[in-house]
């Protein structure tokens, strides 16, 4: 869920050693059961470069953001509203039918961003 940087590559990323295989791209076409979760201020992952891999996926996926700070949105961070949503997702497949923005107040109600 974390991908590469729960185990630490990062320095792997300048060792000096010819690439094995290409650049993956990601695009428009492919599974589209997609789940982005994203914090609006995680300052391991911003949210730009979220933005513009939501993009990308177009409409094979769904992008559910938190109005919370810190890396990682699933399952302890605070806001219910993310997490009923990845939760939904995880035990039943269900994704929100569009772009999901959840608010710092877990009684305001979210709203659809696409």
């Amino acid at each position: 869920m974390l991908g590469g940087s729960a185990a630490s590559i990062g320095p792997c990323a300048f060792w000096p050693d010819e690439r094995v295989e290409p650049p993956v791209r990601i695009g428009g076409r492919g599974p589209s059961n997609v789940l982005m979760v994203q914090n609006e201020r995680d300052p391991g992952t911003p949210l730009a470069g979220a933005k513009k891999l939501r993009r990308a996926f177009g409409k094979r996926a769904t992008m559910v953001t938190a109005d919370q700070g810190g890396h990682g949105v699933y399952p302890y961070g605070p806001n219910t509203c993310a997490n009923d949503a990845v939760t939904a997702f995880l035990t039943g497949g269900q994704r929100p039918a569009q772009d999901l923005a959840c608010p710092a107040k877990p009684d305001s109600p979210p709203s659809h961003t696409s």
